[in-house]
């Protein structure tokens, strides 16, 4: 029976491996095996031989007799063992045979696995192939999703300059009247309208008047200014005071946010407070015939909406982010001394800012000033001397 394995059989190179370990292991038996068949024979030849050696010299026909069956046995014995020998030796032959069968059956699993691993490295590139190519697609896609977002964006910012310019065209004709007039000042003394409020009563604000008043009583043209304080302001109190008192300068002092001023609500039990939306307040002080040339709104992110409020106030500065007391005293107090020395809105603000910063305020940048587009702010001076005044003003 033969033992050559399968050529074309699909095994794994390891199986073919144990295949060929296991023909050696056999091979070595059978080369074993050999090796004893071989030293049987030569012990039965060299008993042979020397059984036919003793029947020659024997002296009897019994005893050469003997002699020579005993040989005779043991020739039988050679020759049965050298059969053995021829045997195995073609069982070896057979085993050789088989394994350079296997050999090539190994050469062939082994190029097999070879095609199988380059076939999987080569779905292995194409599956990354493809996936970068839909990452690309992704990307692609994003990016153009971020540029139409951009793209809607800046439509929506321009659509929103245009409403600004439109609401900005509406007030022209009102601010052009107030634009001339702060051009052109008139021989009378600035009124500032110095509206407080604080409900819960844990701001400063007492002191921020005090020491506002003596700043502008030691400045140079201290005559020329006129302070009107409003302690706990209501909304009603400041109707009043804008047909009444006709200020130049409204000045807020409390609470706020990006939306409202927190006004006081004339309770007499101490109530929480108004709430007045920056844009009502402004459209306030844009109502009276004579409108206020500047609003200061000394209070938290009162500077957050407060340009798109402008409409008839052309000058107005707020807080860009929650300010602390001490900043808030500070900035007040400089800022009017300079004003009512005759200083540009724009010098005030910025002399008021390096004030604080000089006393180490860390708010010193938050004061925010907006003016109507046609304003420039270098350019208005709220206090003038007799002697830079127009003539026949």
């Amino acid at each position: 029976m033969s033992l050559e394995p399968e050529r074309n059989s699909m095994t794994t190179p390891a199986q073919v491996r144990q295949k060929i370990a296991d023909i050696a292991k056999k091979r070595a038996k059978v080369d074993q095996d050999v090796g004893a068949a071989e030293r049987r024979k030569s012990i039965k030849e060299s008993e042979a031989a020397d059984k036919e050696a003793r029947a020659g010299k024997a002296t009897s026909d019994a005893t050469r007799r003997s002699y020579l069956r005993q040989a005779e046995t043991a020739r039988k014995a050679a020759i049965a063992e050298g059969k053995k020998i021829a045997d195995l030796a073609k069982k070896r032959a057979g085993l050789s045979k088989d394994e350079a069968a296997l050999n090539g059956q190994l050469a062939d699993a082994l190029k097999r696995e070879s095609a199988a691993q380059r076939r999987e490295e080569d779905k292995a590139r194409r599956a990354r192939a493809q996936e970068d190519r839909r990452r690309e697609a992704d990307r692609r896609a994003e990016e153009r999703s971020r540029q139409q977002e951009q793209l809607r964006a800046e439509q929506q910012r321009r659509a929103d300059r245009e409403e600004t310019r439109a609401l900005i065209g509406d007030t022209e004709n009102r601010l052009a009247a107030q634009i001339d007039a702060l051009r052109d000042p008139k021989q009378e003394n600035l009124r500032i309208l110095y509206a407080t409020a604080t409900p819960e009563g844990e701001l400063r604000v007492s002191q921020e008047i005090r020491r506002v008043k003596k700043a502008v009583a030691s400045a140079l043209h201290r005559d020329l200014v006129d302070i009107e304080h409003l302690p706990d302001v209501t909304a009603e109190d400041l109707l009043d005071h804008l047909s009444t008192f006709q200020p130049h300068v409204v000045h807020f002092s409390g609470h706020a946010n990006e939306d409202v001023l927190v006004f006081d609500d004339g309770s007499l039990e101490g109530g929480d407070g108004r709430e007045i939306a920056i844009e009502l307040f402004m459209r306030a002080l844009g109502a009276p015939d004579l409108k206020p040339s500047l609003v200061v709104l000394n209070a938290c992110e009162s500077a957050t909406n407060l340009e798109t409020f402008l409409d008839g106030v052309p000058i107005a500065i707020g807080m860009s982010a929650p300010i602390g007391d001490a900043d808030a005293i500070t900035f007040a107090t400089r800022f009017y001394r300079a004003i009512a020395d005759g200083q540009s809105v724009e010098s005030a603000l910025a002399i008021a800012r390096v004030d604080m910063e000089m006393n180490g305020l860390a708010d010193h940048d938050l004061p925010t000033l907006v003016t109507a587009p046609e304003v420039d702010p270098s350019a208005v001076r709220l206090v003038l001397p007799p002697s830079d005044r127009p003539t026949g003003a």
